[in-house]
């Protein structure tokens, strides 16, 4: 199998054929030197090969530097400086060592190998995949690069060349690493039967690899056949010691299953056993998040982002944790060192305007979206987060115009309606406003802030049984809202109806004092609801 991360330094010896005429003297120490300086710089790539495996990074690099400024066209040192470079997490520098590397080199295998790491790293899967069709040039039957370059076809679903790269192995020198490839790549082109014919194999080999059998199983749990994967791992588990590879695949299972209880218990397994355990960290972090248990979500997200500060899920998932949690300032830092590492990609500028919208960086959130809106047109939600940045800024024409443009895209959405009600409210167009949230309601009737302002205007404009029937419905949907109780109580002492009055003024109080929000009079602005998620 390929070396790992390096070419192993060839040593170079010059042979010398006497001829008859003989060789001058000057002419045969103009190449001594230059030999023992190749002799040297050889020995020299050696040593820092060891101490990459070692750890000893800085050292390597010390070594590898003092090569490259002797003689800046030695391939094997620039792949090496790359490598370390790459572990050490400097990408750019990395890939341009690399690539240098296979410019002076072209067949110089581990460089290639280096560069798909490089690019699996930053989850540039083309790049990967490119980078390891060189390498495949290079070594058509090299197992590692096979197994490589089957895992970048599969993370783009392209079941039939991950499956061809894999059959270039043969099976007398297949990989342990080539059964779950292959099994995920005969489950997506809808071969059961060959999946499951690798079992045999694999309980065999778990002998000498006891995670063999937990990475088929996690296999299996990726296209939904979460009880045979159970079986795998509950047999796994009696027949081996723990580990937490082990627990997080059971967390998944039982995750898959319903079992949230179950699934916590096995993750938090894990991170007893591993606690920079990254997946275990994000699944547990996304049980929490189901319960609304936000904060304790974000924390897992903090030792995860810590464990891995460049992961591109781990920072998508803290930032809507963040906001979740209300801590807005966060989800801006992450998402602007998201957009750092993801700069190509829209999604990510629209969770930066996100961020920034619920920050109150309202001129930020303009020019995010406004960028966004020019790379995705069609995207009705980036036109209303557009329009609650413009709101922020009291620009109330941009505002209402973005709104109405959301409305054009997708008509069924509750939320621009509100925030036009807003502006019509703000500027005393009370009919408009009631106009705007009459549609809001229709298209959502879950919508308690919604119902509770149509009340508050309905209450206004003196049609009582309407803003009864509109501020009853609110309080049924969010019961601790103290400015629908409020309302309310208004409502009732207009009706002459008191001793209802008095019940809502006194739930009001006691809503108020336990720090659920107060009462908004009739001529201030309510609070608006969230800020626009991303689609999932």
């Amino acid at each position: 199998m390929m070396a790992s991360h390096h070419l192993s330094p060839r040593k170079h010896r010059i042979r010398w054929k006497f001829v008859a005429y003989g060789v001058a003297i000057f002419a045969l120490l103009a190449f001594i030197t230059p030999s023992l300086a190749a002799e040297e710089d050889s020995q020299k790539v050696a040593g820092a090969a060891n101490l990459i495996q070692a750890g000893k990074l800085d050292e390597a690099a010390a070594i590898l530097w003092d090569v490259l400024t002797q003689n800046p066209q030695n391939a094997e040192a620039l792949n090496l400086l790359g490598s370390v470079r790459l572990q050490q997490k400097r990408y750019a520098e990395s890939e341009t060592l690399l690539r240098r590397a296979t410019a002076l080199s072209p067949n110089l295998l581990p460089a290639y190998v280096n560069l798909a790491r490089l690019f699996h790293a930053q989850e540039e899967t083309d790049q990967e995949i490119a980078a390891l069709l060189d390498a495949s040039r290079l070594a058509p039957k090299d197992a590692e690069v096979s197994c490589n370059l089957a895992a970048a076809y599969l993370k783009e679903k392209d079941y039939h060349r991950a499956l061809d790269a894999l059959e270039r192995i043969s099976v007398a020198h297949r990989p342990d690493a080539a059964f779950p490839l292959l099994a995920s790549a005969y489950l997506g082109l809808g071969r059961m039967a060959d999946a499951r014919s690798l079992a045999p194999a694999i309980s065999v080999r778990a002998a000498k690899d006891p995670q063999l059998p937990v990475q088929y199983a996690e296999v299996l749990l990726d296209f939904d056949l979460t009880n045979q994967a159970l079986s795998m791992l509950e047999a796994a588990q009696r027949q081996q010691r723990p580990t937490a590879e082990l627990f997080y695949a059971l967390g998944r299972a039982h995750e898959r299953k319903g079992e949230t209880a179950l699934a916590q218990k096995e993750f938090r397994r894990a991170l007893e056993l591993d606690p920079n355990s990254v997946n275990a960290l994000q699944s547990l972090a996304g049980v929490l998040a189901g319960q609304q248990q936000w904060e304790k979500s974000l924390e897992l997200l903090r030792r995860a982002r810590t464990a891995d500060p460049n992961s591109a899920d781990v920072l998508r998932k803290f930032i809507a944790a963040s906001l979740h949690a209300g801590h807005a300032s966060d989800a801006v830092e992450a998402a602007q060192q998201l957009w750092k590492l993801r700069p190509n990609e829209p999604e990510v500028l629209y969770l930066l305007g996100v961020a920034q919208l619920q920050n109150g960086d309202f001129e930020g959130a303009r020019t995010t979206f406004e960028s966004y809106t020019k790379l995705r047109p069609q995207d009705a939600l980036a036109f209303l987060a557009l329009g609650m940045a413009d709101d922020g800024l009291r620009d109330f024409p941009a505002a209402r115009a973005n709104f109405e443009q959301s409305i054009k895209l997708d008509p069924k959405q509750a939320e621009p309606y509100y925030q036009l009600a807003l502006i019509f409210r703000d500027q005393g167009e009370n009919p408009a406003a009631i106009a705007q949230l009459e549609k809001a309601v229709a298209i959502n009737n879950q919508y308690a802030q919604a119902h509770a302002l149509l009340g508050t205007l309905y209450l206004l404009q003196q049609e009582y049984p309407k803003a009864q029937e509109q501020l009853t419905r609110a309080v049924d949907l969010a019961p601790d809202s103290a400015d629908t109780h409020y309302q309310l109580g208004l409502l009732f002492a207009r009706l002459n109806q008191r001793e209802r009055a008095q019940r809502e003024m006194e739930q009001f109080h006691k809503l108020q004092d336990k720090g659920h929000s107060g009462a908004s009079p009739s001529g201030d602005r309510p609070a608006t609801s969230s800020s626009p998620y991303p689609p999932s």
